[in-house]
């Protein structure tokens, strides 16, 4: 079931409709309006990934963020798709460098680490949290001391990221580094340390 799960029911034909269209009256992220229904439209199968492919050079920032997110799993085999991402990874808007780095994760695109890790400085939070969230897939080992760091990023979005990834890892040896976070300043970010420390010590 989606978030939206008044989506949920509907045919390809609608859905196509609703990617066309403004988001729903009051939603104020399109992001994840445009993604949940992007989705959908790609669960409909090839003729839902062909229509998603042919937006492509089209689409503005939150469609095509939402597209990249949704072709992930079904073409995973794709050269082309994969290409396309790598691409996108010079792009000048934060979000779709991004999306494309969590992509070029959920594909397992490990020969693409270096040009990801080379995103690890990135002046937009989004990105530098994508980086993680993408190395923990790609290679664990790397992953580790990355997150730790990452735990002192001046962005509150990159620590809470830093903490859920360290969780995704299991590693108990985190636990003493994010028992500094508990006395961070932001609350998400303390209540993300929180949680995780709960869970690798149970």
């Amino acid at each position: 079931m989606s978030f939206y799960s008044e989506l949920d029911p509907l045919n390809l034909e609608k859905l196509i409709g609703y990617f066309q269209d403004i988001p729903f009256d009051g939603e104020d992220d399109p992001f994840l309006y445009y993604s949940e229904v992007a989705l959908l439209i790609s669960e409909k199968g090839k003729a839902g990934i062909s229509f998603l492919q042919s937006q492509i050079d089209k689409a503005d920032t939150a469609r095509l963020v939402a597209i990249l997110f949704s072709l992930a799993e079904p073409l995973q085999e794709d050269r082309k798709f994969r290409d396309l991402l790598v691409s996108y990874l010079e792009d000048k808007r934060p979000m779709v460098v991004a999306q494309a780095i969590d992509s070029l994760g959920k594909i397992g695109a490990k020969d693409i680490e270096e040009q990801i890790l080379a995103l690890r400085e990135h002046p937009s939070p989004y990105v530098r949290g994508s980086v993680l969230r993408s190395m923990t897939r790609l290679d664990e080992d790397k992953a580790f001391p990355l997150l730790i760091d990452a735990l002192k990023d001046p962005d509150f979005i990159v620590q809470e990221n830093a903490a859920d990834e360290l969780g995704e890892l299991g590693l108990s040896e985190a636990i003493p580094y994010l028992r500094s976070s508990l006395e961070d300043t932001c609350a998400d970010v303390r209540q993300a340390a929180e949680m995780v420390i709960a869970f690798l010590q149970g």
